[in-house]
């Protein structure tokens, strides 16, 4: 039986997102796991984390917001020098009976954890005079 080291990969994920995806401020990207064909969800930004408090709340948001899509952290990590952060969750499919069905939940969560990131960046955005309620951010516009 093998162990995974889930932080050890989130970290991994954020220096992916650091050194790859430096042009991306935020978002949201699905991995297989080669060991059992499962599907995490990975939601990141490249702002700074260490060392701006609007993010870490812009964070806060984002989990506050996980059981709204039955879904569950699986691990946080940072990159080296604590500038981008990656969060993995991961769906609770298992209530789906076909893999056809798991694999679109799969695909929502990335959606919801993308509209998530970036309604929460906005959110903390406009709200420079102190902290929100928890939990609480309107969601980005559609677009028209």
């Amino acid at each position: 039986m093998s162990i995974f080291d889930w932080q050890m990969f989130a970290a991994a994920v954020a220096t992916y997102a650091r050194r790859k995806l430096e042009s991306v401020n935020r978002g949201a990207f699905l991995i297989r796991c080669t060991a059992d064909g499962s599907i995490v969800a990975a939601v990141f930004g490249n702002d700074n984390y260490a060392a701006d408090i609007k993010v870490r709340r812009e964070l806060e948001l984002v989990r506050a917001r996980l059981g709204d899509a039955q879904a569950k952290e699986v691990a946080f990590g940072l990159s080296p020098d604590g500038y981008s952060w990656a969060l993995l969750v991961r769906a609770e499919t298992q209530r789906y009976r076909t893999m056809a069905a798991q694999v679109f939940q799969t695909e929502m969560l990335k959606e919801f954890l993308d509209e998530a990131v970036q309604g929460a960046w906005q959110a903390v955005s406009r709200t420079e005079s102190g902290p929100m309620p928890r939990g609480t951010f309107e969601p980005c516009p559609q677009p028209k």
